[in-house]
């Protein structure tokens, strides 16, 4: 253990980690300095059913509330972040924002946790759903169920960020699946960003057109500006 710690230190000498957002050298746990952790994106949305992202999905599909936590603009923290979340390994840094998230809201009231699934051949590539882990340090922490065996990806279409709200939905129109599972109760349905709502409202979409009485919210991580 003693080899190890020292090894470390040397290690950190010579590379020290840095700040994902202002590359300031930081501690080993830590993907943020503290000025930048304490200066994150909040949208405070908890206390607000009417709120921008709750506007943009009603339009969409029927839900009942909608949150986001941060907000998402090109090259801010956020994206940084979500970034090294989804695409270089980071899986950390959902647990991390999950237990900033976690002291704002109350999950009790949920009958589980629906996390937006991704197709197998890019789980196996990044080795997970990059929602999963925020998505399961909250159910654990309200325990209530993660309910990863009812929404299926049955497509892997190719990134939609360039695509229009029209466009994407069109591509989404077959791209996930439902299980056998029965869906019963008030679910919360669980994604990394919100952008144009395509994603969110076409399987909030499908769960209702085999389980109508159904109930369902939505929560992302954040949401696009």
């Amino acid at each position: 253990m003693e080899i190890q710690s020292i090894g470390q230190a040397i290690f950190d000498l010579f590379f020290p980690r840095r700040c994902l957002n202002c590359d300031a050298i930081i501690s080993f746990d830590n993907p943020l300095c503290i000025p930048c952790a304490a200066n994150l994106p909040y949208t405070h949305w908890h206390l607000d059913k009417e709120n921008p992202a709750y506007t943009k999905l009603k339009k969409l599909c029927n839900l009942s509330s909608a949150h986001s936590f941060l907000y998402f603009q090109h090259n801010n923290v956020t994206q940084k972040l979500l970034h090294h979340l989804k695409y270089l390994n980071h899986p950390e840094i959902g647990i991390l924002l999950a237990d900033k998230a976690k002291s704002e809201l109350d999950l009790s009231k949920f009958d589980g946790i629906i996390p937006v699934p991704i197709h197998p051949k890019k789980e196996k590539k990044r080795g997970y759903n990059q929602v999963v882990p925020y998505a399961k340090t909250l159910a654990e922490h309200f325990e209530i169920p993660l309910r990863e065996d009812i929404l299926i990806r049955k497509e892997n279409n190719p990134s939609q960020i360039l695509k229009n709200r029209s466009k994407r939905l069109t591509t989404l129109q077959t791209a996930f699946g439902l299980t056998n599972q029965p869906i019963e109760g008030h679910f919360l349905l669980m994604d990394d960003v919100l952008t144009t709502g395509a994603t969110i409202s076409t399987c909030v979409n499908l769960i209702h057109t085999e389980y109508p009485e159904a109930k369902i919210s939505v929560m992302t991580i954040a949401f696009a500006q």
